[in-house]
């Protein structure tokens, strides 16, 4: 299973992501997939288009990133991390067995 927790707090927001979905094969699991083109976008998103400051790792079946932005892009931080929040709460309710988001 696939645990996803997001976290923010004012200019700080953390995505932890964990696991494998384990619906099919390494390399052709579409719920796999799925979670990772989100994670990438995600990290590379903000890190390029609000030059945020991003810290910890971002491996295979492991994601834990801490992302921070100075006060001017506050509210353009949280309204990524809420369309990154409903694209994977989407992704869990199709799939509730290999994707868990708290």
């Amino acid at each position: 299973m696939i645990q996803v927790d997001f976290t923010d707090d004012d200019n700080i927001v953390c995505l932890k992501v964990t696991g494998h979905s384990g619906l099919a094969d390494n390399g052709s699991d579409i719920v796999c997939s799925a979670v990772s083109a989100l994670v990438q976008t995600f990290a590379g998103g903000v890190e390029s288009e609000l030059q945020a400051s991003l810290s910890g790792n971002l491996d295979s079946g492991n994601c834990n990133i801490r992302v921070q932005v100075g006060e001017n892009q506050r509210q353009a931080l949280k309204t990524v991390f809420n369309v990154f929040k409903f694209g994977f709460r989407k992704i869990a309710k199709s799939y509730p067995k290999q994707v868990k988001l708290n």
